[in-house]
């Protein structure tokens, strides 16, 4: 792993530089290396306080262009070819830069990818509650955008802000915890994250311990 970590370095430093110039344009092309070096070059450049603007393009010329057309004070774009890899730059001025890296150690350019999951908050609520229901009532919450998701599966009429007389889903920032607050009575379902409590709720209301909320959160014996 060294080549690969070293050239993640050698493109994390650059990113420092040239995100003091303030946005870049960065692309890669080629293979997976490529594309890590090129997010470790974004990295660089957001946490010197620029904005790292990636881009689809297929080639340097492609990405100077966008930096041209968009007035952008650099961009960046990295090219592997095998084992081989070369980093072309740009400047606001129209000048280029062309820099090929040491040719990396047979194998080394075999790398993990990045992926990404997407609709993860409608799957989640989807998976914690199952089938879509109706006549949940008037609920009011706070929490997660996913913790609305599934109160709406359960059938409810939700608003973002207290109502008199709606139920209140209460969850911790993270979706962890949920606390429901009804009649003047808070209650803790079970659940092993706020979208199962929430569930859990709308299945069997009574059937969970309660609390004051003006109690100090200790639940009634």
């Amino acid at each position: 792993m060294g080549d690969q970590t070293r050239l993640g370095q050698d493109l994390y430093e650059l990113g420092l530089r040239l995100g003091a110039m303030g946005a870049v344009a960065i692309g890669s092309g080629g293979g997976p290396l490529a594309r890590a070096l090129a997010r470790s070059a974004g990295v660089g450049v957001a946490l010197a306080g620029g904005e790292a603007r990636f881009h689809d393009g297929g080639c340097a010329a492609c990405g100077a262009w966008l930096g041209q057309y968009y007035n952008l004070p650099a961009t960046l774009f990295v090219r592997q070819d095998g084992e081989d890899l070369e980093v072309y730059l740009t400047d606001g001025q129209g000048r280029s830069f062309h820099r090929s890296l040491k040719p990396l150690s047979p194998g080394a350019a075999a790398v993990g990818e990045w992926d990404l999951f997407t609709g993860t908050d409608c799957a989640w609520a989807a998976n914690r509650v199952g089938e879509r229901r109706a006549g949940g009532g008037l609920a009011s919450v706070q929490g997660p955008a996913a913790l609305t998701l599934a109160l709406e599966r359960l059938g409810y009429e939700v608003a973002d802000r207290p109502v008199p007389g709606a139920v209140l889903f209460r969850a911790d920032r993270e979706g962890l915890e949920l606390i429901v607050e009804q009649g003047g009575v808070a209650f803790r379902p079970v659940g092993e994250d706020a979208l199962e409590a929430a569930a859990s709720f709308a299945r069997e209301p009574q059937a969970v311990p309660a609390f004051r909320p003006d109690g100090g959160g200790t639940e009634q014996k």
